[in-house]
């Protein structure tokens, strides 16, 4: 038994239609990502405050290093990818986020206490302000 094919055979559109549709479920699963990792840094800052209250060193180095991760990194980037054309004040508050983390780390192998509060003080006022700005731009311009 043979086959014959006559005419051109094509995949263009088939592939086409495959990418944008990878494009929309890659930036739909960027915006559950970020929606998770914030999620995840909120209960880890808690953990972190706990850790600092009771000055276990350990818990408070494991904690920071999540957040460092989770937010000054995770994210702030997953946030970049999902609003294009963040501006450069978000870049510096996500910075100002991670040198506090960095600090508060440091000051666990000198195990100085009021050095760990006044890091941990930066770093909660560099969430609030970034925030404070954008996620009330986000929750502004989905009611439009």
């Amino acid at each position: 038994m043979s086959v014959a094919i006559t005419g051109v055979i094509s995949c263009k559109k088939i592939e086409e239609s495959a990418v944008e549709d990878e494009e929309i479920e890659a930036y739909l699963s960027e915006e559950a990502t970020l929606k998770r990792a914030m999620k995840r840094t909120s209960m880890d800052t808690r953990r972190l405050a706990k850790a600092l209250e009771s000055k276990d060193w350990i818990e408070i180095e494991t904690w920071a290093n999540e957040l460092k991760q989770g937010i000054g990194v995770s994210c702030v980037n997953l946030y970049i990818k999902t609003h294009p054309g963040v501006s450069a004040e978000f870049i510096i508050l996500g910075d100002r986020f991670y040198n506090a983390t960095n600090r508060l780390i440091i000051s666990c192998k000198k195990r100085d206490t009021e050095i760990a509060d006044a890091q941990f003080a930066k770093m909660m006022k560099s969430c609030e302000m970034c925030h404070d700005g954008y996620k009330k731009q986000d929750n502004d311009s989905s009611d439009e």
